[in-house]
């Protein structure tokens, strides 16, 4: 597994407002860490410098209280704080008023229109002025400042790039952040006899399939007991019994069976999607969204916004029918799996 990981390049950093809530230790870390830059750093390159000092810390505060993403603050409707990758309308008009209001895209279905109000000068970085005023994904970490019937109104702390860098040195990576997360169910060391199978062309058998009978075929090709579902659980299934290149790493799935035979929408997985959120509070490396269908689109992007949070970054896995029928065809569990449905 290649030693990267997943950074903030930041071109709107609020100092004030960071400082007021790390408090007296944050202050103290960043100040540490800001008395440690040479003197003879150019004044351009020393502003950098301590815009990435207040972001990472930022993010590390972020990360040790468990802060929560936009979608799980839109769908709980608690915290004051969030930290997310959220797409963005575009917004023009930073380039000509003092004072602008940019608009997000949640991935949750809601009803709020989310919007974050800020401060154009506050926007140190051109490329990034550029980009806002285009529309676009952006690291966020912002705070509510007032809810007024269905607006919901957030003001930034950081907004930035997010980008895979090298973990030691943090050279910038060509890789995208959402293809370095994104793993597929042959990736995984116990899964990759799926690799020498096609993917079939259709996936019908997968309807005679118990969603209960599929976790059970998972726990046969890891050889571990597959316990029963139970209303109050956070995944279906969660394993420490895979790797990835090499790497142990714990895994949570979110399985969904024929009960309804047909494209996997938000509409499959609970109230507004709650599945995912429930899911993502799991203490996985890796999240895991399997179907015995077809997986659409909406569901994809939901379960990436929560897997890439800037402070808890996971990898994340789809799995719909066709790779489902082909994972069983690898292990010989098709008919198995068949019959063991019918009891």
């Amino acid at each position: 597994m290649r030693d990267q990981k997943l950074i903030v390049d930041p071109g709107f950093v609020h100092h004030r407002k960071i400082l007021t809530l790390l408090r007296e230790p944050g202050e103290e870390l960043i100040t540490s860490s800001i008395s440690r830059i040479s003197p003879a750093t150019p004044a351009w390159q020393k502003d950098v410098l301590i815009d990435r000092i207040y972001t990472r810390s930022l993010l590390e505060f972020c990360s040790a209280l468990g802060v929560n993403t936009l979608e799980q603050l839109l769908l709980e409707q608690r915290g004051r704080l969030f930290c997310s990758i959220v797409e963005c309308k575009p917004c023009p008009e930073i380039y000509e008023k003092p004072r602008v209001t940019i608009e997000a895209i949640p991935r949750a279905n809601t009803d709020y229109k989310v919007v974050f109000e800020l401060t154009s000068s506050r926007v140190t970085g051109d490329t990034l002025r550029a980009h806002l005023s285009e529309g676009g994904e952006f690291a966020f970490v912002a705070e509510v400042f007032q809810q007024v019937r269905k607006r919901l109104v957030l003001h930034p702390l950081v907004i930035g790039f997010p980008y895979m860098a090298d973990a030691k040195t943090e050279e910038m990576s060509w890789t995208k952040y959402s293809d370095f997360y994104n793993v597929h169910i042959e990736d995984f060391d116990e899964f990759a006899a799926a690799k020498d199978l096609e993917l079939p062309d259709e996936f019908k058998r997968m309807r005679d399939i118990k969603e209960r009978v599929f976790k059970a075929a998972l726990g046969k090709i890891l050889h571990e007991s597959t316990p029963t579902d139970w209303g109050g659980e956070s995944s279906d299934f969660l394993t420490s019994h895979l790797h990835l290149q090499g790497q142990r790493v714990r895994a949570a799935f979110l399985l969904k069976g024929p009960a309804k035979f047909s494209p996997m929408t938000i509409s499959h997985l609970g109230q507004n999607g709650d599945q995912i959120v429930r899911l993502a509070h799991e203490p996985a490396d890796v999240l895991v969204v399997q179907h015995c269908h077809d997986i659409t689109s909406p569901v994809i992007e939901m379960l990436k916004v929560f897997a890439t949070q800037p402070s808890n970054p996971r990898r994340y896995c789809l799995v719909d029918g066709r790779e489902s029928l082909r994972l069983l065809e690898a292990f010989n569990l098709t008919e198995w799996a068949i019959n063991a449905s019918t009891v």
